[in-house]
């Protein structure tokens, strides 16, 4: 048999001889990793729980263990009867391999051979094979495998390979390769700005090639890096090193990339091991060293001084690595061809300034020439003009007050002809517009360019990047720095609270951190009461001259007045977002000037855009927006409802075709717009993406505006299109609008009832039923259809009766009361009809038949089923043939017809995809599942059932995930997997018992059966 061979160097991988193996799911990888790793390949069944779950396994951990070690016997040995690769060893396995099968071996192997033939003075030999070693590497160690030992030993394999990339340059300057090892270096101390040993080795490259400025700011990048982020100074061999450059004593000699070296590599920051001792000399201590000018007849006047206006680098800077990095990397980045400029934007408050102070600094030392900087004070009233800031670079620069030109364009001009090959830093902060920077740009590639703004810059050539929010780890951090780290350690929960209540904005965390710092007695969880009232919470986050109303303020203060009352307008939307259309119905303007009004106030920090088309306010410029004062409130949310209810009318006459309900809906309601039109729904799918963008906004509306009913009430027309925009949505979008929806039905059940309006009474509990009854709380759905029905005969609401009717029907028929269900069924089928609703009949009719099937008369269902199928073919009604495809199957396998049966839910199955009905294609699954079952497929039908189950679980349909359970644990049941059968049947049982199903019962009984002996 051909020989095994593994990787961990990157993701799992494993072979035998030149073929690839299918290692199976990542945890299943993670078990055979320990194996692999552990000394002798051993490891007991305790070792890999900890190691796959840590403290907290599940129940099932050890049988998941074996299930686990038998899928890799049939992996590693598909042939042998007795196990030798992986075998049993106490209470665990044993994994006998090679050491050359892995290739952490063969990389630790490598690597001790290097070390052998660098101490012999071999370096080249050495050198190769640390390359070899390092070429093992194809990604992050053990990618994305789980478990507490897979994060250790990405850890450790990480720490090795950067061990060996240092060793592997030591060796590259001791035999004089020095001008290639420079840029690896440079990116290695960007990538890992806390590691000396890198320090030490890309100073010491930088002094061996002559480029002690170079190297001196090298050693101030490390530094600062250090104090900043660990509180402590380079250690005694970086001092070492710095002291023996400022002392100008001459870099220490090199082989020739030929000669073999006679000492070993240098020590652990890369100073070599040998050479003349450091000549006597001051200590420089903390100070920077004088600046070296760069060479050459471009640098400038040998007078000129070196700028360094910087502001000090923020000592609680927090998080923003990846912004921090890619910033560094382009201004820093050697052999441009233009010059680089980097544009920070992002909304008020965000931390742009602070962002480009810090990053500046980081990037301070690839700019020998200097570094300037001007607050452009571009959101005040009246920013800095250019040419106030041109005059004070060009002072900076050396030029006399008397000598610097009248004139933007002529200050532009010496501005770039004194920065030229100079290698100077510019930071921008705070830049209005493009016409206010463009004349403060470098023309030299040797320069770079740093720029914060509100505002979008895009006609400058540039890096843009948007600044966002903390994340909540990154908020918790900067609470941590300042208020200290105990009392965030004592209430975690709610320092996450406080900081979510801040909208994760660094300002708002600044500001709460500084009134808790001055409040050493507050709690934190005290200060997240006070920002739980949305109308106060602006007043809350100021304290001494922060204030984030203030920074708020000065955006708004920009905005064109359409740009304010959109600003102020689109706030009610309620939604978490919105719409162009949305936006357009509350200001009742054309669609377009709505977009346009929108991006422009994305352009200028005030708002979100995720996607196109869809808007968002943070949530503290939301507090902020709706404490501006509006009196349009009220009428442009009566738009923004007409808008929803015209576009959910049209999307159910699309969704349901000659279902009555669609002229039902919205009798007696006025438009309320006029210059927004409704939405463009040319079809099926046009209206299901709508509904599905703007359920969420269509139910906060809604439910708002119900539950200001007790306190101000609501007219009756507004209160019946609240509840009929969302009937019509229900057939579209339930699923997308999630727990709201039921909130907002409850709200407006609540409201119908205050008012005494029986005819809204009627409708809001038919939705709030319905909603129930898709989520299988059967108990619930059972009361509301009841008194829905009730309510629709007192007012002659027979549309909405017809429909309570048949929803009264499945509950009955989900409690097993049959006939009751028989009897609700036909009587919605004589409404239906006096209706003229033949699709709601077709249902109706299929699901009576149903009943019948559950009733034990499969045989009467069959013969219903058929007429119906040519009825809803007719119609061209796909959902109604799909589910009489699905009856008619599950009444073939009940007279044992289970060929038959089968075809008929794959049918069904195609249908049902084609309409988008993931219900009806769930429950094919499973009934195809038991009917493979009866036909000795038990393989097959797993593969149902885990299909059934995965579309369950993702659409929250949990009656149905249950009987998909069953379903799954019968067939496992079938292949000999017995503790996985039990498993999904505890699963299901638990479902079953908390939707008070009778089903719990049955499955209760299943199991008593499958835990008995035979």
């Amino acid at each position: 048999m051909a020989e095994l061979g593994f990787s961990l160097l990157g993701p799992m991988r494993g072979r035998r001889g030149p073929e690839p193996l299918a290692l199976g799911a990542p945890q299943q990888q993670a078990m055979l990793a320990v194996l692999l790793l552990r000394r002798g390949g051993a490891a007991g069944a305790g070792d890999l729980v900890d190691a796959l779950w840590g403290d907290c396994p599940p129940r099932t951990a050890v049988t998941t263990i074996r299930t686990y070690a038998w899928r890799w016997r049939k992996i590693l040995e598909p042939e042998q009867c007795e196990a030798r690769v992986l075998t049993s060893f106490g209470d665990g396995y044993r994994l006998a391999l090679p050491g050359a099968a892995l290739d952490v071996h063969q990389a630790e192997q490598l690597a001790a051979r290097a070390e052998a033939l660098a101490a012999e003075g071999r370096q080249a030999q050495a050198r190769d094979l640390l390359n070899q070693a390092l070429g093992l590497w194809q990604g992050e160690p053990l990618a994305g495998l789980p478990g507490p030992f897979a994060e250790r030993e990405r850890s450790r394999l990480g720490e090795l390979r950067l061990t060996l990339l240092e060793e592997r340059i030591t060796l590259d300057l001791a035999l004089g390769r020095v001008a290639r090892c420079i840029p690896e270096l440079t990116a290695l101390t960007i990538e890992h700005p806390l590691r000396e040993r890198s320090y030490g080795l890309l100073i010491r490259a930088l002094w061996q090639e002559g480029r002690q400025a170079d190297a001196l700011a090298a050693y101030r990048g490390a530094r600062e890096q250090l104090v900043e982020q660990l509180g402590l100074d380079p250690g005694q061999d970086l001092e070492s090193l710095h002291r023996r450059i400022l002392s100008g004593e001459p870099a220490p000699p090199t082989a020739q990339p030929t000669a073999q070296p006679q000492s070993p590599a240098g020590p652990a920051d890369g100073a070599p091991a040998a050479g003349p001792a450091p000549a006597a000399g001051p200590d420089p201590g903390d100070t920077d060293p004088p600046a070296v000018p760069s060479a050459g007849p471009s640098a400038g006047p040998a007078a000129a001084p070196r700028p360094a206006q910087l502001p000090c680098d923020p000592s609680d800077f927090t998080g923003r690595s990846a912004a921090v990095g890619q910033i560094r990397r382009t201004l820093a980045a050697k052999l441009r061809e233009a010059l680089a400029v980097v544009v920070v934007t992002g909304m008020g408050g965000v931390g742009k300034t602070t962002l480009a102070v810090h990053a500046a600094h980081a990037a301070r030392h690839a700019f020998p020439g200097g570094e300037l900087y001007a607050d452009l004070r571009g959101a005040d009233a009246a920013p800095v003009d250019p040419a106030d800031t041109l005059a004070a670079f060009l002072t900076a620069l050396g030029t006399a007050p008397a000598d610097v030109p009248d004139g933007v364009e002529a200050r532009s001009a010496l501005f770039r002809s004194l920065s030229d090959g100079r290698q100077l830093l510019v930071v921008l902060d705070n830049a209005r517009d493009t016409a206010q920077i463009r004349p403060l740009l470098p023309g030299s590639a040797d320069c770079a360019v740093l720029v914060t703004s509100r505002s979008r810059l895009t006609s400058v050539p540039s890096v843009q990047i948007d600044l966002g929010v903390f994340t909540p780890d990154e908020a918790v951090a900067l609470l941590a720095r300042a208020i200290g780290a105990q009392r965030v350690a004592d209430e975690p929960d709610a320092a996450l609270d406080l900081v979510a209540s801040c909208g994760y904005l660094p300002l708002a965390v600044r500001i709460v951190a500084a009134r808790l710092a001055a409040r050493p007695r507050w709690t934190l969880d005290s200060l997240t009461v006070r920002l739980a009232d949305e109308r106060r919470r602006l007043d809350e986050l100021r304290f001494g001259d922060l204030a984030v109303e203030a920074a708020f303020e000065l955006g708004y203060r920009q905005l064109t007045a359409d740009q304010a009352r959109m600003f102020r307008t689109a706030v009610w939307s309620e939604g978490g977002d919105f719409s162009t259309g949305a936006a357009a119905a509350l200001l009742d303007a054309p669609q377009q000037q709505a977009e346009d009004l929108l991006e422009s106030l994305v352009d200028a920090g005030m708002l979100d855009s995720f996607s196109a088309g869809r808007y968002h306010y943070h949530d503290l410029l939301r507090a902020f927006a709706r404490r501006t004062p509006s009196p349009e409130r009220a009428p442009a949310q009566l738009r923004l409802l007409d808008y929803f209810l015209t576009g959910a009318c049209t999307a159910f006459q699309l969704a349901v075709p000659g279902d009555p309900a669609a002229g039902a809906l919205a009798r007696n309601w006025t438009p309320r717009r006029s210059a927004c039109a409704g939405p463009d729904l040319p079809d099926l799918r046009a209206a299901r993406q709508w509904a599905h963008a703007e359920a969420e906004g269509a139910v906060a509306l809604v439910g708002r505006l119900a539950a200001q009913a007790p306190a101000t009430g609501i007219a009756q027309d507004e209160l019946r299109a609240g509840i009929d925009t969302l009937i019509a949505l229900s057939p579209l979008s339930r699923g997308g609008a999630g727990h709201r929806l039921e909130s907002a039905a409850g709200t407006l059940v609540d409201a119908a009832v205050l008012a005494g309006d029986r005819y809204a009474e009627g409708r809001a509990r038919f939705l709030r039923g319905t909603i129930a009854l898709s989520a299988g709380r059967v108990g619930e759905a059972g009361h509301d259809a009841e008194l829905a029905v009730l309510a629709c005969r007192e007012v002659g609401d027979k549309v909405i009766l017809r429909q309570a009717l048949n929803d009264l029907g499945l509950i009955a028929q989900s409690l097993r009361r049959h006939d009751e269900a028989i009897r609700c069924f036909d009587e919605a089928i004589a409404l239906a009809d006096e209706l003229g609703h033949r699709s709601g009949k077709a249902t109706t009719t299929v699901n009576a038949a149903l009943a019948r099937v559950r009733s034990g008369r499969p045989a009467d269902a069959i013969p219903v089923c058929e007429t119906m199928l040519a009825d809803a073919g007719n119609l061209g009604d796909v959902g109604g043939t799909a589910y009489a495809l699905y009856v008619l199957g599950l009444a073939m396998h009940d007279l044992g017809r289970y060929q038959e049966a089968a075809q008929r839910y794959r049918e069904c199955l195609a249908l049902a995809a084609t309409a988008g009905r993931r219900a009806r294609e769930a429950q094919a699954h499973l009934r195809l599942a038991e009917t493979l079952r009866s036909l000795h497929s038990p393989a097959q039908a797993v593969q149902e059932a885990e299909t059934a189950l995965r579309i369950c679980t993702d659409a929250g349909y949990e009656q149905d995930k249950a009987h998909a359970l069953v379903a799954l644990g019968r067939a496992l049941a079938d292949l000999g997997r017995h503790e996985d059968c039990l498993q999904r049947l505890e699963e299901a049982q638990t479902i079953f018992r908390r939707l008070e199903l009778p089903d719990a019962a049955d499955v209760a009984a299943l199991l008593l059966d499958l835990v008995q002996p035979a």
